[in-house]
């Protein structure tokens, strides 16, 4: 497959994930609203961007979990020295 291809098909996927980011942003189901925005679209192409779109929250989840995790630890370590002081 041409470069060419994968990047409108990149470009589509992108598409629908905006979709389900507004929607999740809403309170709505993803789901069905990649699928009321974009209707006929076959369900493999929704789940990939629903894989995708997942993937990111998760890792969003990742990163907020490890920056508290950091914080808690310098946290920790601060006022441990400042007893040891």
């Amino acid at each position: 497959m041409s470069e060419a291809r994968n990047d409108i098909r990149r470009q589509v996927v992108a598409q629908i994930i905006g979709v389900m980011e507004k929607a999740e942003a809403a309170g709505k189901d993803v789901w069905e609203a990649a699928e009321a925005a974009f209707p006929g679209t076959p369900i493999g192409v929704i789940t990939d961007a629903w894989l995708d779109f997942d993937s990111a929250s998760e890792e969003r989840w990742w990163q907020s979990l490890e920056k508290t995790i950091e914080g808690e630890i310098i946290r920790n370590a601060i006022a441990k020295a400042g007893g040891a002081a």
